[in-house]
């Protein structure tokens, strides 16, 4: 367990894990006590970490039902739907991710609870400089989903896995370097440390400089590849 988290927040962190990336909507997770033998941990604790992912709206418990993944809301399956339809321009999807992101990332350092801190951390600790482009890019998505599921709001999930395909340009040319690799890392570095000490200007200021530097890094490498043309 990493320094600093408590058990039920670990707990949370994997179980939240376990949801979104192997579970799918309407699928059960295993009784309490199943969970509890399966991570060592006592009835206490995953009944904790069971009522944190109820609190996020990612399960819900009732009594002889067990606990269910739940869908996506109405609402956000609507937002996915109609984006992913449209797609956008390299320019639209840089001023998107500088409206919309830094906002999220404030409201992840006033809302992130230990379980956020504990699943952030772990992306960054899977982030090295072995990783190949397509590894890093796909840890760099981890991340900004990550941040917008510690905001607390579904939507902004929602928007952040559908923009994941509108950026996806962006972010190949960004992370297409290992300069551009090492420096979206050392900025999701100081997104995660100010989000960790809820410092919501912070965690603004650093989550627009970072977008900011990933646009010039894209522009100077459209340049590059029109003047070897």
């Amino acid at each position: 367990m990493q320094r600093g988290a408590t058990l039920s927040a670990a707990t949370a962190a994997h179980l939240a894990r376990l949801v979104l990336d192997d579970l799918a909507p309407g699928d059960k997770l295993p009784p309490e006590r199943t969970l509890a033998e399966d991570l060592a941990v006592s009835r206490t604790t995953i009944r904790q970490a069971l009522q944190e992912l109820e609190r996020r709206r990612l399960v819900s418990r009732t009594p002889g039902r067990g606990t269910v993944v739940l869908p996506r809301s109405a609402q956000a399956a609507e937002v996915l739907d109609r984006m992913s339809q449209d797609p956008t321009e390299t320019e639209h999807v840089t001023e998107f991710r500088a409206l919309v992101e830094p906002q999220i990332a404030a409201l992840a350092a006033v809302r992130a609870d230990a379980s956020d801190l504990v699943r952030l951390e772990s992306i960054l600790a899977a982030t090295h400089a072995g990783l190949s482009p397509a590894e890093s890019l796909a840890q760099d998505v981890a991340f900004h989903v990550q941040v917008a599921r510690a905001s607390g709001n579904p939507l902004f999930v929602s928007l952040c896995e559908a923009s994941s395909g509108w950026v996806e340009e962006v972010r190949a040319a960004s992370h297409g370097t290992s300069a551009g690799r090492r420096s979206s890392f050392e900025w999701h570095e100081r997104i995660h440390d100010a989000i960790r000490r809820h410092d919501e200007t912070a965690a603004h200021r650093a989550m627009t400089d970072h977008l900011a530097d990933v646009a010039h890094l894209v522009e100077r490498t459209h340049r590059e590849r029109n003047h070897h043309q």
